[in-house]
């Protein structure tokens, strides 16, 4: 039987563009499974972003240009619904400098958007400077991420752990210092250990490097009813163009609830009483 990795996630990554054509600004986002019902103006959720030079100590709550807060404070999501959380030009893959016609870049702004913001001008909910060449990191060298925190942004501390979190790129670098306690906090999901740092022992995992344009589309299973994963994640790049659809960067995450024990243990009386029947009639 499958087994659930750590400790639930009522939401989870299911991917991201990072890198988008062109100039990133507002144009970066990030796809959400939620993994059950949550009512958001009762229940605020965030979702941060980390665009690493040096990490600071004060991890996720850095803010400036280190890490970018969305918050989630309105809206219902049921158990499997994709949500998006990003730049305000909702557009598949940016704007690529190309004319408008005859090739427009997909509109996704019909796709549930929770919370979006003009990153090119605006500041974060909570912390982050607004930055025209993206505040969301592009990974590289030195590891980037997205953590999704139960409360809102303006309410972490460098103390506080995510309920779930990705990193990418090509090396953690200088998303983790050792000797000065700089990083961030990660949970125990199905791709950290928790407990610690991402960077510090059993919470290294990194997911792709995304050159431009490119999707970072996560798989794997979530179990709703033990609640975790039972599938770990893994990253694949999807290259995107002009004219992408939703359902290209359709979620390769599923959230999946088994059987209950009592559900299953009727289906099995069912089927021998079924089967005592049969040989009844053929007079076994």
């Amino acid at each position: 039987p499958a087994v659930a990795f750590a400790d639930p996630a009522p939401l989870a990554v299911s991917g991201f563009l990072a890198n988008p054509a062109g100039t990133d600004s507002p144009y970066e986002y990030v796809q959400v499974i939620a993994t059950q019902t949550i009512n958001f103006s009762s229940t605020p959720y965030s979702v941060v972003w980390a665009n690493n030079g040096t990490a600071s100590p004060n991890g996720w709550a850095a803010g400036g240009s280190l890490t970018y807060g969305f918050n989630l404070t309105t809206g219902t999501v049921n158990a499997g619904d994709v949500i998006y959380v990003g730049g305000s030009g909702r557009l598949i893959n940016g704007f690529e400098g190309m004319q408008r016609e005859p090739a427009p870049v997909t509109d996704i702004s019909g796709a549930n958007w929770l919370r979006f913001i003009d990153t090119g001008t605006t500041a974060g909910d909570g912390f982050g400077t607004a930055a025209s060449a993206g505040v969301f990191g592009n990974g590289g060298s030195n590891a980037d991420g997205v953590g999704i925190f139960a409360g809102v942004a303006g309410a972490i501390t460098a103390a506080s752990i995510p309920v779930d979190a990705v990193f990418y790129g090509a090396a953690i670098g200088t998303a983790y210092n050792a000797g000065t306690g700089a990083g961030y906090r990660v949970p125990a999901n199905d791709l950290y250990a928790g407990g610690g740092l991402f960077g510090s022992v059993g919470n290294t995992s990194l997911l792709n490097d995304p050159g431009s344009a490119q999707f970072v589309r996560l798989s794997g299973a979530y179990n709703n009813v033990s609640g975790g994963f039972t599938t770990a994640r893994t990253g694949s790049l999807l290259t995107l163009t002009a004219t992408s659809t939703l359902g290209d960067i359709a979620p390769q995450l599923a959230v999946v609830p088994e059987p209950a024990p009592v559900a299953l243990a009727a289906v099995g009386l069912a089927a021998l009483v079924g089967a005592q029947r049969l040989r009844r009639r053929r007079g076994c």
